[in-house]
């Protein structure tokens, strides 16, 4: 897989986000939701192995110059860095009724002025029960994705549900799959204060029901401080196309209800795909904005060992947005030459959502480095 618009932090002013790199993640049949139908959950407790042990390493190096306000109308900045991140991973299986997951991760990163390498820390450990092949419960520190969308993601009410501790009840036979989630949204104990609050935890629900080609969902979502959110999604493919859509209600502690929607499509060939969206955020009464994504990756371009990738949003009432261009190739087993051109453009602020750690104003850079990595 090429795509290398999140690529390597050279400096704070330059930074690109590895957020695109799921947009495209494996497997390309499914890319957007976790399907609960389409899971053996079974499956995950039959395997004979023991424990399994995997991991992976890569290293970037490289620089870029880039323009922080105008392009080309004031002398670039000049800016070098490296990257590092390791990752080890071990699946325990002691029987067909439980299982324990867990991920260490560390990171070196030149720009970030702390210690050349982060502390081990687990990015998942959780642990799964299988109970009589009809209820599934996990419980720990684990990701989940709910909607449909990947370039905007109003749907997915789980974002950064890894940071805190998460309890999930699977029933996968009743429907196509029913789900309840509790979680807590803190990553620490106060040693002054051992209150959980109300406010630091969700509950949610889930279920998914399929009717011939067509996919739906819905889920809930319950906070005592910041009130009810409800999804309904549906997914369906028309000429190997997939087209999808999310709405969202946003209903606060004080009764304000406001909307949320989002359609779009993934096609898929030999060596391309093609993915876009339009997104309708509409949280803040009377400045309702309407924003438009779209992402591609092509490999082996006209036969060549070169792949490129692109991504592009762009914010209506804005009138802003932020444009990647990238490409890559690999000379060497396991090393990766990829340069990247980040541009955003526009004068007036867009959110974080929208921007995805970008540089507020306008900005044109250009981008180079080499990758060292593997996988075991």
């Amino acid at each position: 897989m090429i795509f290398l618009l999140g690529g390597f932090v050279f400096a704070a002013e330059l930074e690109i986000q590895d957020d695109m790199d799921s947009v495209f993640d494996e497997p390309s049949e499914d890319i957007v939701i976790e399907v609960p139908k389409d899971i053996d959950y079974r499956e995950q407790f039959e395997k004979n192995e023991k424990i399994v042990v995997s991991g992976d390493f890569i290293m970037r190096a490289g620089g870029g110059v880039g323009w922080p306000e105008a392009p080309f109308k004031e002398r670039p900045e000049q800016v070098a860095g490296a990257y590092g991140k390791a990752t080890i991973s071990f699946d325990a299986r002691p029987d067909n009724t439980i299982r324990i997951f867990g991920k260490l991760k560390t990171e070196m990163d030149s720009d970030s002025g702390s210690d050349i390498w982060k502390m081990l820390e687990f990015d998942e450990l959780y642990c799964d029960y299988n109970a009589v092949d009809k209820m599934f419960f996990r419980f720990g520190k684990f990701y989940m994705t709910w909607g449909q969308g990947r370039l905007f993601r109003p749907g997915n009410f789980c974002e950064n549900y890894e940071d805190g501790t998460t309890m999930r009840f699977t029933l996968p036979t009743v429907l196509d799959g029913v789900s309840f989630v509790a979680h807590y949204k803190k990553r620490t104990f106060s040693s002054s204060d051992k209150t959980i609050h109300k406010g630091d935890l969700d509950f949610l629900g889930h279920i998914d029901k399929t009717f011939g080609p067509i996919n739906f969902s819905l889920a809930g979502l319950y906070n005592y401080d910041t009130g009810q959110r409800y999804l309904g999604s549906v997914k369906t493919n028309v000429l190997h196309t997939d087209l999808f859509g999310d709405y969202v209600l946003n209903r606060s502690d004080e009764g304000d209800i406001t909307h949320q929607g989002l359609v779009g499509f993934f096609r898929e060939w030999t060596d391309a795909k093609l993915y876009g969206e339009y997104y309708y955020d509409g949280r803040i009464k009377g400045d309702e904005d309407h924003c438009f994504g779209m992402a591609a990756d092509i490999d082996n371009m006209f036969g060549s060992p070169i792949g490129m990738g692109l991504k592009w949003l762009h914010a209506v009432n804005n009138e802003a947005g932020q444009f990647i261009g990238g490409f890559s190739i690999s000379p060497w087993k396991h090393v990766t030459i990829r340069a990247a051109i980040p541009w955003c453009y526009g004068d007036k602020e867009l959110d974080d959502d929208f921007y995805e750690g970008f540089p507020i104003k306008s900005k044109l850079a250009f981008t180079l480095f080499v990758e060292l990595g593997s996988s075991f």
